[in-house]
């Protein structure tokens, strides 16, 4: 082999080594990638794991009030009621949500000026609410303090409904329903224990409240601050309302574009306003209501001329700060504007009157007796109203040969009564105003002038959904409204003190669990 030769051959070997050497480094680079992905792999599985199981939610600290942890499950369930109080408050106030339901409320702020989100302050109350609870129910049993019979009677009654709702909604099985409900790692036994404790600190706290009294100066200082809500206030209002009909002559549909529709909205605010101060030139020269309402029937969107009702349910109206006015006089009257985006409504309001009514509420037992009616009718014929009054009478004329006592009556009631709202109270319905929002002629016997404790008597109602005769029964008569609302006022206040005070002594940390609330 030639000189030239042998070196070809050893380049060559040593080209050879080479890439060996190189793919060799490949192959190790290559296994240690992949190598990694399977480390993270297997890492992020086994987080998924731990995380799916509920271990970090059902263990990690999220509140400590004292001595007694608890973890997100917990603090969850109080974080859910809050959000749900939330809503309801708003939607029973104001008729409309607090929030975008849609978006996640950790990006919408509560406070403007200081920046707070929905989810912080549905979490501070979720906190606050389960630290109190806590700290009042410790206090209720260091007292020897235990559940009333009502209070026992209630929290039976709904872990009952509980034990049995799964079945009515199709759940597999009672912790899926509670874990689809009360938070994805929710157990029975947690529930319960939280119910037990919320219901104990709930009825401590309002027993140690009612022990309570106040003086006369107290209920009358009480008044004389918050008269713009405890007056009742006495006035007519006038509605017209400026829209697009969506529906010619015929009842055809009409499509407009964006332009004319709001087009056409601006000329029907043009009439609906000229009819509106026509209708308060009238008022305010003079003319009666009644009169002013029967000659606009056919142009006016709703009207009354007798409105009666507390200041504090005028909240959120236009005409609130008007008709508040301390100089306000009789005969005074306002047009008022709201935009509703599709239609626009004008209030003419007529004050008459404003006055702390001191009249007595009406506290009187019942028992409905239901007429049969026909598939299909929109009421009972007479006949069958006839029918339901003797059976009336000859259940008040059976009570009247017995005992004759409330007792025996709530017996009856509960034994004979078609309103089952009630029924289960022994036909009791308290409080009774002439705006309780009750069957006109139910409220008037109720509410007539020198009604004394025992009376009976029969009352038709041709008002409700089950239609047929009332047996009544008067019990007593109440406090005014305003003395009852200021009862529960300074109540609460109360309430709210000895749960600072309780609050006060124990020491309260959030945890990292906190940061696994799902909001």
């Amino acid at each position: 082999m030639s000189a030239s030769q042998e070196k070809n051959n050893s380049q060559r070997r040593a080209e050879r080594a080479e890439r060996r050497r190189q793919e060799e480094q490949a192959d190790r680079r290559t296994m240690a990638l992949y190598t990694g992905i399977g480390g993270a792999v297997i890492l992020l599985a086994v987080v998924l794991m731990v995380w799916t199981s509920g271990i970090l939610q059902r263990t990690l600290p999220a509140l400590t009030v004292g001595n007694t942890k608890y973890t997100s499950v917990e603090l969850q369930y109080y974080y859910s009621s809050a959000y749900s109080s939330a809503v309801n408050n708003s939607l029973s106030t104001l008729g409309m949500y607090p929030f975008d339901t849609g978006v996640s409320v950790k990006k919408q702020v509560y406070d403007e000026q200081t920046g707070q989100t929905w989810y912080d302050y549905l979490m501070e109350d979720a906190v606050q609410r389960l630290s109190a609870d806590t700290a009042l129910a410790q206090q209720a049993a260091a007292e020897g303090y235990t559940l009333s019979e009502d209070a026992r009677s209630d929290l039976d009654s709904f872990l009952s409904q509980l034990n049995s709702a799964w079945l009515s909604y199709n759940y597999a099985s009672l912790n899926a329903f509670i874990r689809a409900n009360y938070g994805s790692y929710m157990s029975y036994d947690r529930l319960a224990a939280l119910l037990e404790q919320e219901a104990l600190a709930n009825d401590y706290a309002q027993a140690k409240a009612g022990d309570i009294s106040h003086s006369e100066e107290e209920y009358q200082n009480y008044y004389r601050e918050n008269a713009d809500q405890l007056d009742t206030f006495h006035y007519s209002q006038f509605t017209f309302q400026a829209r697009v009909d969506s529906t010619d002559a015929e009842g055809n549909s009409v499509e407009l574009t964006d332009e004319e529709r709001a087009a056409r909205l601006e000329e029907s605010k043009a009439e609906q306003l000229a009819l509106a101060q026509a209708l308060q030139s009238k008022l305010d020269a003079g003319a009666d209501p009644e009169d002013v309402a029967k000659e606009y029937e056919e142009q006016l969107y709703s009207t009354t001329y007798e409105r009666q009702g507390l200041g504090s349910s005028l909240t959120g109206s236009t005409y609130a700060e008007w008709i508040l006015d301390a100089g306000r006089k009789a005969g005074d009257t306002t047009l008022t504007e709201y935009d509703g985006g599709t239609v626009y409504n004008y209030y003419v309001t007529q004050f008459h009157s404003r006055a702390r009514d001191n009249s007595g509420t009406a506290n009187v037992r019942h028992v409905l007796v239901a007429a049969e009616q026909d598939a299909g009718a929109s009421e009972p014929t007479q006949a069958q109203y006839d029918a339901a009054r003797s059976e009336a009478e000859e259940l008040l004329a059976g009570w009247k040969a017995g005992e004759a006592t409330e007792d025996s009556f709530a017996q009856l009631a509960q034994e004979n009564s078609a309103d089952s709202g009630s029924a289960a109270n022994g036909g009791l319905i308290s409080n009774i105003t002439y705006s309780s929002g009750y069957v006109e002629e139910f409220q008037n016997w109720a509410l007539e002038l020198g009604r004394k404790p025992g009376d009976t008597g029969l009352v038709q109602n041709t008002g409700s959904s089950t239609k047929g005769w009332h047996i009544m029964y008067y019990v007593s008569s109440g406090d005014p409204i305003w003395r009852q609302t200021a009862d529960n006022a300074l109540q609460a206040a109360d309430y709210e003190a000895l749960e600072e005070e309780v609050l006060s002594q124990v020491n309260v940390q959030t945890g990292i669990g906190a940061k696994l609330v799902n909001p």
